[in-house]
């Protein structure tokens, strides 16, 4: 009788998919230097995967991005667009790791109905304490084009004023994935996907009003890595002068608003984000939070307005 051994480079690339499927993408990354077949496999996983992160279809993205002095004003809900990577569109299958950290998942904020509750948070462990957090109000301004008012109107903004001796001002930006579920405001699993402070020059936005449609496309990242980043318009409003009148070569006080046309995330990191909102689904870690929906100024809950929020408690 003869024994003949097998190895793994054998089996079919159908088997070996099937295998690979079942691990996670932190999982299957440090297998990528078992083998060049191996590494082509998991990127074709990976690919299918940061895709499908990308719609998401089970899970709602929530940005919040305000001006420093106003934290909390509120969150809006994102819409999923698409995802390419940042500098060219087609979307072509990637041939490295390096090209899977190049894709970027592209979302539009949504701006709040006039009917929709703010958010309040707190511990659902009975404690009793609730954080009051009004949804911000969204900038109407009059000098506005007619034509692009229209357009503007359904997107979510923030003013931002530059006092004469200000350079510079500073957005608070959070973006959180969370799982929603059959009752209305409870979440399964709420993790953070980016966070960081976006510095909004001066000058750049005296630039950008010069450009044809308020913006010459630049991302403002809020971190480091740029995980996270937004594509606005800018367009300036008219100020009120206050004061004495201004000396030579002092600068003026100026006022713009900022519209949110395009989120933008890594996906890779998205993806790892959705897999661990699954894992804290499934029930294996986290602690609870309450987000409760209703009228900011009332401190009591009932039991259809009370949505759950699992965090992770891990970081």
């Amino acid at each position: 009788m003869v024994v003949t051994s097998a190895s793994i480079d054998s089996l079919p690339n159908e088997i070996l998919i099937t295998i690979l499927s079942k691990f996670t993408a932190l999982q299957l990354l440090p297998l990528t230097t078992t083998s060049h077949r191996i590494h082509d496999l998991i990127l074709l996983i990976l690919h299918h995967r940061m895709f499908e992160a990308g719609a998401l279809k089970r899970h709602q993205l929530l940005l919040e991005a305000s001006h420093t002095s106003n934290r909390g004003e509120g969150y809006s809900i994102c819409e999923s667009l698409s995802t390419k990577p940042l500098n060219s569109s087609p979307e072509q299958l990637s041939s490295s790791l390096s090209d899977l950290s190049d894709l970027y998942t592209s979302f539009r904020p949504l701006k709040h109905s006039p009917d929709r509750s703010a958010f309040r948070t707190g511990f659902a462990d009975g404690g009793g304490w609730f954080f009051p957090t009004p949804v911000a109000p969204q900038p109407s301004p009059s000098n506005l084009p007619d034509e692009n008012k229209e357009k503007e109107d359904g997107l979510v903004s923030q003013d931002i004023l530059l006092e004469s001796h200000e350079l510079f001002s500073q957005l608070c930006t959070h973006v959180n994935l969370v799982k929603g579920s059959p009752r209305r405001g409870l979440f399964h699993s709420c993790v953070n996907v980016g966070e960081g402070i976006l510095r909004v020059w001066r000058d750049w936005l005296a630039e950008q009003t010069k450009c044809e449609g308020g913006g010459n496309g630049d991302v403002l990242w809020a971190d480091s890595k740029n995980t996270v980043g937004l594509r606005v318009k800018v367009v300036e409003r008219d100020v009120v002068p206050v004061g004495p009148p201004l000396r030579a070569g002092e600068e003026r006080d100026v006022s713009y608003t900022l519209f949110y046309e395009e989120l933008l995330v890594r996906t890779i990191r998205l993806l790892l984000m959705v897999e661990r909102s699954e894992e804290l689904e499934s029930g294996k870690e986290g602690n609870a939070i309450l987000f409760v929906l209703g009228n900011p100024e009332t401190t009591t809950t009932h039991d259809d307005a009370a949505p759950i929020c699992t965090t992770d408690s891990s970081k």
